[in-house]
């Protein structure tokens, strides 16, 4: 057994599943296995080494997920430990440890793989329910997006040859937009990721939104933002984002914020993205995609 299944049923052990089988079911940041169980479905998610996030994502994940669903959204559950907790700790070989989180599985397709202009105004329905979500968790130790790099990792923005400088001028222009975003206001919990690829469409459930991992502290405008950046590179954008607007204002009120303070939002989640491809990285990164984020950066600073 390779190592990494092995701390995949390490994990297993701590909850009170009989488990029958194991296989893996999607590696990027996390690896998360598919665990066939006596008492149903599970999605087990194995953390990886490097920790970006805030010690008590796990916790005020969990807590929120919970609480979505016992005011009857469609969400995964996230199935408790033996010993009560959202989440076990396992080691692996190196003695590092590694945080594993179960949920029940979503049984479905991905939202990514049919995605228009209709499936855009259901990701605008459901990310303005998950916004309209009155759980309150204002004291949990989650990343605040206050910045535009917020995760916990280098800042390497100025490091890339050719566009370092725009990249990092982009960067401080879109950071006082957010200054601006943040002044005397309360944030609250918001997804941080709900892009077309962390939507599962479930039959009898609709639109399911799964990997809450990215959830910080901040604004309805900047979680908005998150989602309108993954359409970037699609030549529909335009009708993608039109969509995505007429569906969210169907159940709420679209954040009053300026078309310049929303640009600024897409440009500094591109900045973000990018920062965790530098400081993540194994070897140099493809120059179509470093030049596709200098000449937006560069765009963004011209305008």
């Amino acid at each position: 057994m390779n190592p990494e299944r092995e701390l995949a049923f390490a994990a297993l052990q701590e909850f009170p599943v009989e488990v029958r089988r194991v296989t893996r079911a999607a590696e990027s940041f996390n690896t998360v296995y598919r665990v066939e169980a006596s008492e149903g479905t599970f999605a087990l998610r194995v953390g990886p080494v490097l920790r970006i996030h805030a010690e008590g994502t796990a916790a005020a994940e969990a807590a929120w997920q919970r609480a979505l669903v016992a005011d009857g959204l469609a969400v995964p559950d996230v199935v408790l430990a033996s010993s009560g907790e959202p989440m076990v700790v396992v080691h692996d070989v190196d003695g590092r440890p590694r945080t594993c989180v179960l949920f029940t599985w979503i049984r479905g397709r991905s939202m990514r793989a049919r995605l228009g202009p209709a499936r855009a105004r259901m990701l605008g329905q459901l990310m303005a329910r998950l916004h309209s979500h009155t759980f309150v968790l204002r004291d949990a130790d989650v990343l605040r997006a206050d910045k535009v790099l917020y995760w916990l990792l280098p800042d390497r923005l100025g490091d890339v040859p050719k566009h370092g400088k725009a990249l990092t001028q982009a960067r401080d222009s879109a950071q006082s937009l957010i200054d601006e975003v943040w002044t005397g206001r309360t944030p609250q919990l918001i997804h941080g990721d709900l892009t077309p690829a962390n939507v599962i469409e479930a039959s009898g459930l609709g639109p399911v939104p799964i990997d809450f991992q990215d959830l910080v502290h901040g604004f309805p405008e900047q979680d908005i933002s998150i989602t309108l950046a993954s359409f970037g590179r699609r030549d529909d954008r335009d009708a993608m984002t039109e969509s995505f607007r007429d569906g969210y204002t169907k159940i709420r009120p679209w954040p009053d914020a300026s078309d310049t303070v929303m640009r600024g939002l897409i440009v500094a989640r591109g900045l973000h993205q990018l920062n965790l491809s530098l400081a993540t990285a194994d070897g140099p990164l493809p120059q179509e995609y470093l030049d596709y984020h200098g000449t937006r950066a560069q765009s963004w600073l011209d305008h």
